[in-house]
């Protein structure tokens, strides 16, 4: 149920049934040396597809780029500005909106994503669009945070966590042929946010917060990512018996 394999009459004819459409997003951004920096699009699109593959729900072409400009302080980053990402994402929800989508779902996979898609959804609003606009951060699930604990304790962190690093190592293990595995010091300090990407590199040096990479394993990636496909689905069942106003 890819919409990028799809002819306009097979989603005309998924219309006829569905309203519901899938929208994978993450963005291309430093995991420090233990990470790749596709994770974030690569967690949330390998979930994205699962979920509508367990559902028979269309899927949309993932969103590979988003609000990264606090680790541009590394190479290989790719950032959209706020305002450019708020307007990105509100088109994109138009374009389903007018084909008669009603029930839009982001499955995300960045932390920096969720204020620009929150202000995006509120801009939809304000003019007045109906639809039920979903967003959901597959690393903020307290299903998915407990298992983390449960397997990592306190050293998951919150950026290039083992628990992202293992989802990846288990989508892509060749990626990680080269990859250190050596452990390091865990820095934990307050720190202030949002940052700069200055102040980003200052506060983390070497990209991970508070976090131990060096613990991913695949086997961890398969059983994390299962959980959130399961929560995932729970919800969106809820989410098709919500009547649209």
């Amino acid at each position: 149920m890819l919409l990028e394999n799809m002819s306009y009459v097979e989603v005309e004819a998924y219309l006829v049934e569905k309203d519901i459409v899938i929208i994978p997003i993450g963005s291309c951004e430093q995991h420090s040396p233990y990470g790749i920096l596709g994770t974030d699009f690569i967690t949330a699109e390998a979930i994205a597809r699962e979920v509508g593959k367990r559902m028979d729900i269309v899927v949309a072409p993932t969103i590979n780029y988003g609000m990264s400009q606090h680790h541009m302080g590394f190479k290989g980053t790719v950032t959209l500005s706020p305002e450019t990402m708020v307007m990105f994402v509100k088109d994109i929800i138009n374009s389903f909106l007018e084909h008669g989508f009603k029930r839009i779902i982001f499955i995300n996979g960045h932390g920096g994503n969720i204020e620009p898609i929150k202000t995006a959804f509120h801009q939809i609003k304000f003019e007045g669009k109906s639809g039920l606009l979903e967003l959901i951060s597959w690393f903020l699930l307290p299903e998915v945070q407990e298992i983390e604990r449960d397997i990592f304790e306190d050293k998951n962190g919150y950026h290039a966590t083992p628990s992202e690093v293992s989802i990846t190592k288990f989508l892509r293990p060749d990626a990680f042929r080269n990859k250190p595995s050596e452990k390091k010091k865990i820095n934990r300090s307050q720190v202030y946010f949002p940052l700069s990407r200055d102040e980003f590199r200052q506060a983390y040096p070497d990209g991970r917060m508070e976090s131990a990479p060096w613990l991913a394993k695949e086997k961890y990636g398969k059983l994390i990512m299962e959980e959130a496909v399961r929560v995932i689905v729970s919800r969106l069942r809820e989410i098709l018996k919500t009547k649209i106003l």
